[in-house]
């Protein structure tokens, strides 16, 4: 039988990593090396919570392993010991860490998930339901009674209510912008970086990329913007541009004498389907001011 996994986004102060895939050996998360998913948080547990596979219904599950400050799946706090199951959009909390469930990851694109049943399960979380507790006003990862920050004041005010409550308004305002410039480099890596990053990035070195790319196509194009960079107005620099948006190479014939070349492309051969006017934008883009330039496709 083909393995199902599932994907999760993590969200947290501290964390290296925003995206976990669990398969049908489980994972386990708590404060030491050992876990899985190890979360150095005084709020987590030495072994927090685990998730885990069923052979029996071939389904996936959350445990609290008898944390001490508890796990919450979608806002219900979860009975130590008492394996809950996993859907689409479930949101575990842990501590200041937000675990949520994205989708399935199918093995191949022929299985399908089990068609639903006639009647609706009650059980099931709809899309709306989901959505709802994405929505929560209260900011995701942030402690909701003290302060994580009490850990660097003196010991003597670890225990201060007050102080731990006031600390929390500084928290909540802060944490997110923390955590955008600890994970900064995400934005500037092509494979992960948020869809209009790319456009700005392209920017940078005036690059052009249109919308009516692919997603997958731009960020490999982003992936090469320092070496096009490096040899725009060459003729390798305008092959390898029109070959990242076409998939197929072009074939560029150069008449040094008039300062002039001729740009050849086969099109009925490019598996992407682009407007008709986007070659010439490409190519007059990288087009040197002393030279000229006529296409002809095919």
């Amino acid at each position: 039988m083909s393995e199902i996994k599932l994907l999760f986004k993590l969200i947290g102060p501290d964390t290296m990593i925003d995206q976990i895939i669990v398969n049908r050996q489980g994972l386990r998360v708590g404060r030491t090396k050992e876990n899985n998913l190890a979360l150095d948080n005084r709020e987590i547990s030495r072994q927090h919570l685990r998730i885990i596979w069923q052979a029996e219904d071939d389904k996936y599950y959350v445990e609290d392993l008898n944390s001490s400050n508890g796990t919450w799946l979608n806002d219900n706090r979860l009975n130590a010991r008492e394996p809950q199951e996993l859907r689409p959009g479930d949101v575990i909390r842990m501590g200041p860490f937000l675990l949520t469930f994205i989708r399935f990851i199918m093995p191949t694109a022929e299985v399908a998930l089990p068609a639903l049943p006639a009647t609706p399960d009650p059980r099931r979380r709809t899309l709306d339901e989901s959505a709802r507790i994405l929505r929560d006003p209260y900011p995701p990862g942030i402690p909701r009674d003290r302060s994580t920050w009490l850990q660097y004041l003196p010991a003597i005010y670890s225990e201060d209510e007050f102080v731990g409550r006031y600390l929390l308004v500084f928290e909540s305002m802060l944490s997110p912008l923390m955590w955008t410039l600890d994970h900064f480099d995400f934005y500037l890596t092509p494979e992960v970086a948020p869809p209009e990053w790319l456009h700005w990035a392209a920017d940078l070195v005036d690059l052009l990329l249109l919308d009516d790319l692919p997603e997958d196509r731009k960020r490999v194009i982003i992936r090469q913007m320092g070496w096009l960079f490096l040899r725009r107005g060459t003729r390798a620099g305008l092959a390898r541009l029109l070959e990242l948006y076409y998939d197929i190479a072009p074939d560029i014939v150069e008449d040094a004498a008039e300062c002039h070349f001729t740009v050849r492309m086969a099109l009925s051969q490019s598996p992407i389907k682009l407007r008709a006017d986007v070659l010439e934008r490409l190519v007059a883009s990288q087009c040197p001011a002393f030279a000229s330039f006529s296409l002809e496709v095919s």
